[in-house]
């Protein structure tokens, strides 16, 4: 049977450029890795589907988040290849 490999998250943000920069890092180190991106759910009442950040700021704010993971085996390589040359890694409600 197909063994499923248990993955840790080492990468979250949402600057796009940092992004690419982190993926390229990870490259150039020979990590494995799934890359993605996900939208940012709106904050509102009732299932609506207005964002009361645009509407009350006037602001258009990042709505996409970037998110990187490796193999749980690889993850102290990844953070150590990532640490110091990438913005630090925020926790935006996922994983």
């Amino acid at each position: 049977m197909f063994k499923r490999e248990k993955k840790t998250l080492v990468y979250q943000s949402k600057n796009q450029q940092d992004y690419e920069k982190a993926q390229e890092l990870l490259r150039e180190a020979g990590i494995d890795m799934k890359a993605w991106a996900t939208q940012e759910t709106p904050v509102g009442g009732c299932g609506c589907k207005i964002d009361v950040r645009k509407v009350a700021g006037g602001k258009d704010v990042p709505k996409e988040i970037f998110h990187i993971e490796v193999a749980q085996k690889d993850g102290e390589q990844a953070a150590a290849t990532l640490k110091d040359r990438v913005l630090p890694v925020r926790n935006y409600g996922f994983g």
